[in-house]
């Protein structure tokens, strides 16, 4: 089948990313990886299970997954930026046919992925996939800040920005952990917005405190601007609005910690229109 105006979700981790590639992936047209055929990259033909989710119960044993390995499979590596010069052809064509299949046995016209570790892999995104819509969720960092230092797999994550660097190496070296994860946020949304203007109408932006605090009317939005059908059933299935975490961090961050990340990426809050308060 042919692959026609992907969706991908782009955005640093801990940013929404997840809730809205799951809530957009309940659209009645859109295929997905789902958590079996990233068990089984291999057999993409399993997503024909995703008709599945059609019955409610079946929605907590089928659900879309980032498909981290499926893009292992297909010989894509995360701790590092790969420009699509750079990439193995091989790899290219094999994501291409893994969609392609997964497309086919899901019966769905249209695909959509979210992959936070695509930030470092957009250029070749861009040149596979020419009509290709990317949808950028962005969020206040000290909210992402104080959300990474909580979550348990952050400590060993590759830093695709700086070779052979992990939060582990740099808290052991005496480092202050809130300064990397507010440096991490920093690239992740700077690498993608250096794609901004290339990618022109194909490139969307959205805030996440309006996201949760309107999602019906986001994705409303979102579907007109990905050309999707305006399905009432599907609007109408979404929540009104979603838990917002984004003050956790006044209460959770120290001052000194709130300082760290002030001399950080305070300037690029405020470019983003994140008035700063300690």
């Amino acid at each position: 089948m042919k692959i026609y105006k992907p969706i991908f979700i782009l955005g640093s981790a801990r940013s929404g990313t997840s809730i809205l590639y799951e809530l957009l992936s309940s659209h009645p047209d859109l295929c997905w990886f789902s958590n079996i055929t990233n068990l089984h990259p291999e057999h993409p033909e399993l997503a024909a299970l995703n008709r599945l989710t059609n019955i409610p119960i079946m929605k907590s044993f089928i659900y879309p997954s980032e498909g981290e390995r499926v893009y292992m499979y297909c010989g894509f590596q995360d701790d590092r930026r790969t420009a699509f010069d750079t990439l193995n052809q091989t790899t290219s064509a094999t994501f291409k046919n893994v969609i392609q299949n997964h497309l086919a046995a899901s019966g769905k016209p249209r695909f959509i992925n979210k992959r936070t570790a695509n930030t470092q892999r957009l250029d070749c995104l861009i040149h596979m996939f020419h009509d290709a819509y990317f949808i950028h969720i962005i969020r206040d960092g000290r909210a992402v800040v104080n959300s990474l230092l909580r979550v348990n797999w952050w400590s060993n994550t590759p830093l695709w920005w700086r070779s052979n660097l992990t939060p582990s190496h740099w808290q052991r070296n005496g480092n202050a952990p809130e300064k990397l994860c507010a440096l991490h946020w920093k690239h992740n949304v700077e690498e993608i917005r250096r794609f901004k203007s290339r990618l022109s109408n194909r490139y969307i932006e959205i805030r996440y405190e309006n996201f949760v605090n309107d999602p019906r009317g986001t994705i409303r939005s979102l579907i007109n601007y990905c050309q999707l059908n305006p399905s009432i059933n599907y609007i109408s299935s979404l929540p009104e609005a979603l838990l917002n975490m984004n003050n956790k961090w006044k209460e959770n961050l120290s001052s000194k910690q709130k300082k760290i990340i002030s001399e950080t990426v305070g300037d690029y809050l405020q470019k983003l229109n994140y008035r700063y308060l300690q």
